[in-house]
């Protein structure tokens, strides 16, 4: 850059925060992003996970994410917004072994639809035509149909709705679960979202 260039240029200050607290590491990027995008299919978590069939434990093998057809915004004039980018990595006490890394947004505005074979994790069902904010639905590799989650962070009740990818390497929660629709503070402590 030319020195008369560099003294139009603006910038922003905080653009990366960093946080480590106790056994967490979280780090945001203030990022703004307006995309449309069509995926045809995501798959993720193929391992076998115990399940109760008939009174007996059973190791059943299956996707944790199975997603297709996947619009993220429209193709007319309505973009997914997502403003701001988290990461967080959980280690154990020692600090030595990483336990669950999550990585996603609090911020989204905008239509992401998908046929879910499978789904785990938690969803606001305010994500949904007619849902009620704060009420959670659960799944644990479960078939949503083809489905649309409405974000809108800039109108419903003030409330942000984020969208979170968390991956856990062991534990009871192992393997990889999506929360959407709530940000990191109005979730209520549940199965997917507390540390391990």
């Amino acid at each position: 850059m030319q020195p008369s260039e560099l003294k139009e240029a603006t910038a922003q200050q905080g653009f990366t925060q960093f946080i480590m607290s106790n056994d967490t590491a979280r780090m945001f990027l203030d990022i703004h992003i307006d995309t449309y995008t069509t995926i045809d299919s995501l798959s993720s978590g193929w391992y076998g996970k115990d399940r109760i069939i008939d009174n007996a434990t059973v190791s059943v093998t299956g996707w944790d994410q199975q997603w297709n057809n996947i619009s993220i915004g429209n193709s007319t004039d309505d973009s997914m917004t997502i403003d701001g980018l988290v990461l967080m990595a959980d280690f154990d006490a020692t600090g030595s072994n990483l336990q669950r890394i999550v990585f996603g947004s609090n911020r989204l505005q905008g239509d992401l639809s998908a046929d879910f074979s499978t789904y785990s994790g938690t969803y606001n069902n305010a994500l949904l035509t007619g849902g009620t904010w704060g009420a959670a639905s659960t799944l644990d590799r479960e078939t949503l149909g083809s489905t649309t989650f409405h974000f809108n962070s800039n109108g419903y009740q003030a409330n942000d709705m984020g969208m979170f990818f968390i991956i856990n390497m062991d534990g009871p929660q192992q393997g990889l679960q999506v929360v959407s629709g709530f940000d990191e503070q109005s979730l209520s402590p549940n199965q997917w979202w507390d540390s391990p």
